[in-house]
């Protein structure tokens, strides 16, 4: 045996079972293909393969600024090299450290290799985490900024470990050195920007390490959300401690948003009160109060971090609708179109998803390649289809279908995978709305529109019990959501499958009261009044519907697409419509 210090590059495919269950051919044929390339990549930089057991393989390098040069090009080479439709394309997670390892004959070990491993683990599809041993050897050597994800605690590594992500989309200058999570570094001139502040602890010292584990959690859950910038904790802490004012902080770090937070314990119990705050106006954009027993501090921490991080996403987006819709018409650039266009996404009036339609159609005009418009596009067009606003709701299809191909490549944009997986579902095609949108879940966990959309995709498959599972955690995530009315829906849908129709009939009562201009609300009381024999109530929901979407059928109902995946479940809405009195066609 050998032993020696070397860097160790561990990768393996994101989500490589599920790939192959839907076309394993191909997706073995793209897996040789990738494994051809970084082999080439790896001799390139001076490295030597060990391993490549299954879909993941190791690697040895004698130098660590190789092995992240390496790291790089795989991830940029993998993008076109594979003949496959976008969304299935193989998105390798790569780590890499630096450490003392024991080479034994074909196989490497020791804990060098375990680090580079779990590191892997950790990293988002097509994404590269490194350790902070790696870090310390590439100033002024690699033009990639690099983002501190702060100290991690790894599966079965006894000690936390530095982690930092290596921003490799976008180059910067080499000569300053490498960032770390500079304002600046690899961030979108379009995106948002915000700090998490260390929080005031106002219970005692002994407390203060989970006040920092909870903004910590807070932080690394924020960062994974691709719709604004984050800064690194490490720039946030050297706050830690003095009074500032939110505006100072805003011009030294160059962001556009600031999260504050207190903490306190009561006995057994912890209180966390947490607000966002516009830097430059200084103004309260959002607060929420969080409380929980401290009996599991760390299941505590995700949670806290989970839903805050789902509530502070919609609440930084309408921010951006506000300040785009004072802009002055002149000035608009395909970011802003696309935020005025948000508010009219969310299916409760033909009016509006045609006004989100234009929009989204001018931000095109000015950026073609804005693939998030694109998507959108696709939903609102899908949306058109699916609440019958349209008399020709196959063209609207055709038209989502085009949007979708339009959209170009969207692997790193949560919001935009969610919107074109939406699409897809509505379509009809569930396998890959599904891929679509658990791709989004790995890049942003805590996206409510996503879970609810994994929820929808359930009830099309005939899953209503998983479906209730997943609205229920898009609505925990975000409860002030402006699809709420939609997760309520999708809850009640899932439940009246099930048999829970009492249940499902008061959700969509709720629903009807808060939001009158969800008309489509009244399909479902309607139908399923009539399933518990209550035909006054259904009658009355049909005449509603009816008022509002004179142009509504049956006939037109039953054949959207995502309705052949569920033809009992069909036929019994079907008949509970027409017993309500609704025209056949």
């Amino acid at each position: 045996m050998d032993r020696k210090l070397a860097a160790i590059l561990a990768a393996d495919v994101a989500g490589f079972s599920r790939l192959a269950a839907l076309d394993e051919e191909n997706t073995l044929r793209a897996l040789d293909l990738c494994r051809g390339r970084i082999a080439e990549l790896v001799d390139d930089h001076g490295g030597r393969i060990f391993g490549s057991a299954g879909d993941g393989l190791v690697a040895e390098f004698p130098s660590a600024v190789q092995a992240v040069r390496c790291a790089v090009e795989i991830q940029r080479g993998l993008l076109d090299a594979q003949d496959l439709p976008p969304e299935r394309h193989l998105q390798f997670r790569i780590g890499v450290n630096l450490g003392d390892i024991v080479v034994s004959g074909d196989d490497l070990l020791g804990d060098g290799v375990n680090i580079a491993a779990r590191l892997q683990e950790i990293a988002v599809p097509s994404g590269i985490c490194i350790s902070g041993a790696v870090r310390e050897h590439l100033d002024g050597k690699v033009p990639f900024a690099l983002t501190s994800l702060g100290e991690r605690t790894l599966k079965n590594i006894p000690r936390p470990i530095l982690v930092f992500r290596v921003d490799w989309q976008d180059e910067i200058a080499v000569g300053g050195g490498v960032l770390d999570g500079a304002p600046l570094a690899g961030r979108s001139k379009d995106q948002p920007s915000l700090v998490v502040m260390p929080f005031d602890n106002l219970s005692g010292p002994g407390d203060e390490y989970f006040v920092d584990g909870v903004v910590e959690e807070i932080t690394a859950a924020l960062s994974r959300v691709r719709d604004f910038f984050v800064i690194a904790r490490q720039s946030a802490f050297t706050y830690k401690g003095r009074f500032v004012d939110v505006r100072d902080v805003g011009r030294e770090l160059g962001v556009t948003y600031v999260v504050e937070g207190t903490v306190r314990r009561g006995g057994d119990r912890l209180r966390i009160s947490v607000q966002l705050v516009d830097a430059e106006t200084r103004t309260q954009s959002w607060s929420d109060r969080y409380e929980g027993a401290i009996e599991d501090i760390f299941e505590f921490q995700d949670r806290i971090a989970a839903q805050v991080a789902g509530a502070i996403h919609p609440a930084i987006r309408d921010a951006e609708i506000e300040l785009a819709k004072r802009k002055p018409p002149a000035s608009l650039r395909a970011y802003d179109f696309v935020m005025r266009a948000f508010p009219n996404l969310w299916g409760r009036r033909r009016d509006s998803n045609n006004q989100a339609i234009e929009l989204l159609r001018q931000a095109i005009l000015v950026d073609p390649g804005y693939g998030r418009a694109h998507a959108l596009l696709a939903w609102c067009h899908a949306s058109s289809a699916s609440y019958l606003w349209t008399d020709r709701p196959e063209q609207e299809l055709d038209q989502a279908r085009a949007a979708i191909e339009g959209a170009g490549s969207i692997s790193d944009d949560p919001t935009a995978l969610t919107a074109a997986g939406a699409a897809m579902s509505i379509c009809g095609d569930q396998d890959r709305a599904a891929t679509f949108i658990e791709k989004a879940l790995a890049l942003d966990p805590n996206n409510a529109w996503a879970w609810a959309r994994l929820g929808w995709i359930a009830i099309f498959t005939d899953d209503p019990a998983r479906a209730t599972e997943r609205f229920r955690r898009g609505m925990t995530l975000s409860p002030r959501d402006p699809l709420a009315f939609n997760m309520k829906l999708g809850m009640a849908f899932s439940m009246a499958m099930q048999g829970a129709l009492s249940e499902a009939i008061a959700i969509a009562q709720d629903v009807v009261n808060n939001y009158p201009d969800v008309t489509w609300s009244y399909r479902h009381l309607a139908a399923w009044s009539a399933m518990t024999g209550d035909m006054e109530t259904a009658r009355w929901a049909a005449q509603k519907l009816l008022a509002a979407e004179p142009g509504f059928t049956i006939e037109r109902y039953r054949a959207l697409p995502w309705f052949q995946r569920i033809p009992q479940w069909q036929h019994q809405m079907a008949e509970a419509l027409r017993q309500a009195g609704l025209p056949e066609r």
